[in-house]
C-alpha cells in the first residue's frame, strides 16, 4: 500500500481526478447550454465550481495538514466535541496568513479560466465544435495550474522557476479567454461602458496580482504599477469596444497583446533585466499582432 499511495502517485491521481471532474463539468455544461436550458446551467456552473473550491481546500492541502486530529481529539474528547475539535485541528494551517496568501491566490487562476470558458460556452449555446474545443483546451489549462498548485504545496510553498515557465502559456490563454468573454458579455449583453471598463480593470488587476504573485514580486509599492496598467488596459478595451465588431474573439487577442506588452515590461523591469531590445520586442510583437488582425478584420459589421 506504501508503494500505491506515495507522494508522486497521490500528486498524480488528485490532478488526474479533478482534471476528470473538470472535462465532465464542461462537458455537461456544454449539453445543457445546447438545449437552452440556461438556468439549469448556471446551477450546474456553480456546483461544478463548487467541486474544484472543495477540491482545492481539502484535497490539494494535505501536505499541509496536521496529521493524526482525530486520534489525538480522541483522547481529549468525546461526541460532537471531538469531531469539533478535530475539524479545528484539520484547517488550523488556514488561519495561517502565509498559506492563506498562497490560497487565496490559487483561487485566481483556475476561476477565471473556469467563469471564462462558461462564458464563452453560454454566448454559443448552438456552436457544439467551439464548446469542445473550450472544455478540452480550458481542462487542460486547469490540469496544469493544479499540478504546478501540487508541486508548490507539496514542497512547502517552495518557488521553482521553471514551474513559472510552464505556467506562462496557461496565464496567455486565460488572458485571452478573459477578456474574449467581458467584451462578447458587453457586446451581446449591452451591459455598457460602465461595465466593460470596470470588469476590464478588475480582471486585468487579478491577472497581475496573481503574476506578480508567483514570482514573488508582489509588494506594497508595486501596486501603483498594477492600478496603473489596469486602468490603461480598461482605456484599451474601451477604444476595442467602440471600433470593433462582434468578433470578441479577435478582439480579445487585441486585449491580450496590449496586456502581453505591459506585462513582460514590467515584469523585466522588476526583475532588472530590462532593455531597449526587450521592449523593442514586445512592442514589435503586439504592432504584428494588431496589425494582422486589423489587416483581417471586418469594422463594417457591428451590432447596433
Amino acid at each position: 500500500m506504501r508503494n500505491l499511495f506515495n507522494e508522486q502517485k497521490q500528486k498524480f491521481f488528485s490532478t488526474l481526478i479533478v482534471t476528470l471532474g473538470a472535462l465532465l463539468g464542461f462537458e455537461a455544461l456544454s449539453y445543457i447550454i445546447g438545449i437552452y436550458q440556461l438556468r439549469g446551467s448556471l446551477y450546474v456552473a456553480f456546483y461544478v465550481y463548487a467541486f474544484h473550491i472543495f477540491w482545492l481546500t481539502f484535497i490539494f492541502d494535505l501536505h499541509l495538514k496536521k496529521r493524526g486530529v482525530v486520534a489525538f481529539a480522541r483522547l481529549n474528547h468525546t461526541g460532537l466535541k471531538m469531531f469539533w475539535e478535530a475539524f479545528k485541528a484539520r484547517l488550523a494551517h488556514l488561519r495561517h496568513w502565509p498559506y492563506l496568501r498562497h490560497y487565496q491566490n490559487y483561487l485566481v487562476l483556475p476561476g477565471l479560466i473556469y467563469w471564462s470558458t462558461v462564458i464563452l460556452m453560454m454566448l454559443n449555446p448552438f456552436q457544439s465544435a467551439l464548446k469542445g474545443f473550450l472544455a478540452l483546451s480550458s481542462t487542460i489549462a486547469l490540469s496544469v495550474a493544479y499540478w504546478y498548485m501540487k508541486e508548490h504545496v507539496s514542497r512547502k510553498l517552495e518557488h521553482r522557476d521553471h514551474w513559472i515557465k510552464v505556467l506562462s502559456l496557461v496565464k496567455l490563454y486565460t488572458g485571452f479567454l478573459v477578456y474574449s468573454a467581458t467584451i462578447g458579455v458587453a457586446i451581446y449583453y449591452g451591459f455598457g461602458i460602465d461595465f466593460l471598463l470596470a470588469a476590464i480593470f478588475t480582471l486585468t488587476f487579478l491577472l497581475l496580482y496573481q503574476a506578480l504573485f508567483q514570482h514573488r514580486l508582489l509588494n506594497f509599492n508595486i501596486f501603483l504599477w498594477i492600478l496603473g496598467i489596469a486602468a490603461i488596459q480598461a482605456v484599451v478595451a474601451l477604444w476595442v469596444y467602440e471600433n470593433w465588431n462582434s468578433e470578441y474573439f479577435t478582439a480579445g487577442l487585441v486585449m491580450l497583446a496590449a496586456y502581453n506588452t505591459m506585462w513582460g515590461i514590467l515584469h523585466h523591469y522588476l526583475e532588472q533585466t530590462l532593455t531597449r531590445k526587450v521592449v523593442f520586442e514586445y512592442l514589435l510583437m503586439a504592432v504584428f499582432i494588431v496589425s494582422f488582425l486589423f489587416a483581417s478584420h471586418n469594422f463594417n459589421q457591428r451590432i447596433i
